[in-house]
């Protein structure tokens, strides 16, 4: 995701990225926004973390904190789940049975807007955007797609090699090749 955020001298980034680190854009943006409530501010969460604080949505309502909020609703714990293949694991209970989030948004008074379609995204971006107060935008993303360091070891080549050898001997053959056409043939 940071990837493609540029600072410019305007923007503040915070992030983290440490293992076992979980739902913590959501807090942080509530108390970013609070002290600075002349700035727009948005949290980018998985869903996971975001399910974590789902009770929250409607302090955003009572409060009326404008935040936005991009959720990638991959239906997983995707970090978790790439942190076991990467160690040559097969990836096991981080399966999400997720709600339309934007439906939830809109039950506590929040504007919500739901995106499963690329040709979608960017009308979407803009109108979540624009609207005054809280906003949350759901956005279905490819499971399968990697999320690459800026280097990547041997180990953890070697690893996702015995990852997909696991996968393939327990039946999970098209799991294997998901993951390669996501990331390999789809660009």
């Amino acid at each position: 995701m940071l990837l493609h955020i540029h600072a410019n001298g305007q923007r503040r980034t915070l992030s983290s990225l440490v293992h076992g680190t979980m739902a913590n854009a959501y807090p942080q943006a509530i108390g970013i926004q609070e002290a600075f409530p002349e700035r727009q501010v948005i949290a980018m969460c998985g869903d996971g973390g975001l399910t974590m604080l789902m009770g929250d949505l409607l302090t955003l309502k009572q409060e009326k904190v404008p935040l936005n909020i991009v959720v990638y609703n991959n239906s997983s714990l995707g970090f978790v789940e790439l942190e076991q293949k990467v160690d040559g694991l097969l990836d096991s209970y981080t399966d999400l049975e997720n709600p339309d989030f934007d439906k939830l948004a809109q039950a506590t008074g929040i504007w919500g807007k739901r995106v499963e379609e690329a040709h979608e995204l960017k009308p979407a971006i803009t109108e979540w955007l624009k609207h005054d107060g809280p906003a949350l935008l759901d956005v279905k993303v490819n499971r399968m797609e990697l999320v690459m360091p800026p280097k990547v070891a041997a180990g953890e080549v070697a690893s996702t090699a015995l990852y997909s050898t696991k996968a393939v001997l327990n039946g999970r053959m098209e799991d294997v090749v998901d993951l390669v056409k996501s990331n390999f043939f789809e660009r």
